[in-house]
């Protein structure tokens, strides 16, 4: 099992055919720290924290505005 403490991840339950199931989306290529991890009998939970990575991973879209047309004369 993981715990994860993450600030980019969005709530998907809405969404999800199992809206009571705590269902996260996560960006491709995030990426997390261990923490901690324990083990209890047959259990494993890995404590894992989102870091912040080296370079952006979306970059801003740019706007383009188009010139105006210019009517067309004859």
């Amino acid at each position: 099992m993981f715990t994860l403490h993450c600030q980019t991840a969005k709530d998907i339950r809405k969404h999800s055919y199992h809206p009571s199931e705590d269902e996260l989306l996560l960006m491709a290529a995030t990426q997390f720290r261990v923490i901690s991890g324990l083990n209890q009998g047959n259990l494993h939970i890995i404590q894992l924290e989102e870091t912040r990575p080296p370079h952006p991973l979306l970059q801003p879209v740019p706007i383009v505005i188009p010139p105006p047309i210019k009517p067309f004369s004859s």
